[in-house]
């Protein structure tokens, strides 16, 4: 059940939406607003109440738009609390609305938005509230599927999100993209695994010529500082990981490596070190340098502090 008018509260700061468990989830509450009616029981007419409570005392001035009666306006105490978290979201709510659904819906279900676009996708929005022209007159408008259809910016809007989201996207289009890619910029994908763990580590020569040092540094900007970015991707769960390093010749910090991974598990981490390493490995041979322990110690003790004290905040 849903379409609720609600007012979002607040939660801890605590939560992670990338957490394991819900209870550790982000989490966040609803309390219901509950409907305005009309003092008239012979008359059904019911309003949705703003958030705002100035702005509810505003809508309780007007009489009813259909008999004319004033206006009441019927509170709830209903409280839902959501976490989010990797496996999705997690509801509950303290009791059950004891008022009707206000009316005027706000939001699409996913399979709404499909339909939006399914049978006639280069169609604009007026012409997909009026409905396609057909040999027997118009056809179906998109505002049976759903009344917020009836708005065309908000038609328009959708639209849009929905082709792009279809368009070149995924499937063969992005192996054919992704081929084409790693064709004409050779070596820059370092190290690419796709299935249930997926990381594709990126590096050009440049960046891991700054890995390697012949001598440190005269400052306390040795070493390599690892991070992983929530948000960067539209996959919640995807991070973005970068392995940094100082650049004397640029006078800051800069990437060493990049990879896209679909998670935060043991396994991520190790595909994108690994690439790291291979690639400090094979730019020392490069140099005549020569390869074992020593090249990684520091570097080895560094980045496992990091991904301790980052696994630890998940």
């Amino acid at each position: 059940m849903s379409h609720w008018a609600t007012r979002v509260g607040g939660g801890d700061r605590k939560g992670d939406e990338l957490a394991e468990i819900w209870e550790r989830g982000k989490k966040s509450t609803r309390n219901c607003l509950g409907v305005i009616i009309c003092e008239n029981r012979n008359c059904d007419n019911a309003v949705r109440p703003f958030t705002n409570h100035s702005k509810i005392e505003e809508q309780l001035q007007d009489s009813c738009g259909v008999c004319s009666a004033p206006l009441v306006h019927q509170k709830c105490s209903v409280r839902a609390t959501l976490w989010k978290w990797s496996g999705g979201v997690h509801y509950e709510q303290n009791s059950s609305h004891p008022h009707l659904r206000p009316p005027r819906v706000l939001h699409l279900l996913n399979s709404e938005r499909k339909a939006l676009v399914e049978e006639h996708p280069n169609t604009g929005p007026l012409g997909l509230i009026v409905g396609v022209p057909g040999l027997t007159g118009p056809g179906k408008s998109v505002a049976d599927i759903s009344p917020v259809f009836l708005n065309a910016d908000r038609v328009s809007k959708e639209h849009r999100k929905i082709k792009h989201n279809v368009d070149g996207t995924g499937g063969d289009n992005f192996i054919a993209t992704f081929a084409k890619f790693t064709s004409e910029y050779p070596n820059f994908v370092l190290a690419e695994v796709f299935g249930p763990v997926t990381v594709i580590s990126l590096q050009s020569p440049f960046m891991v010529s700054q890995l390697v040092r012949d001598e440190k540094v005269d400052s306390s900007v040795n070493g390599l500082v690892n991070d992983a970015a929530h948000g960067w991707w539209k996959e919640k769960n995807s991070l973005l990981m970068i392995t940094s390093v100082y650049s004397p010749e640029l006078s800051c910090w800069i990437p060493g490596l990049m990879s896209y991974t679909n998670g935060a598990s043991s396994t991520h981490f190790k595909r994108h070190f690994l690439a790291l390493f291979e690639g400090m490995a094979a730019e020392a041979a490069a140099r005549a340098m020569v390869v074992d322990d020593e090249l990684f110690a520091g570097v080895c003790r560094l980045l496992v502090f990091q991904v301790v004290c980052y696994i630890r905040k998940l």
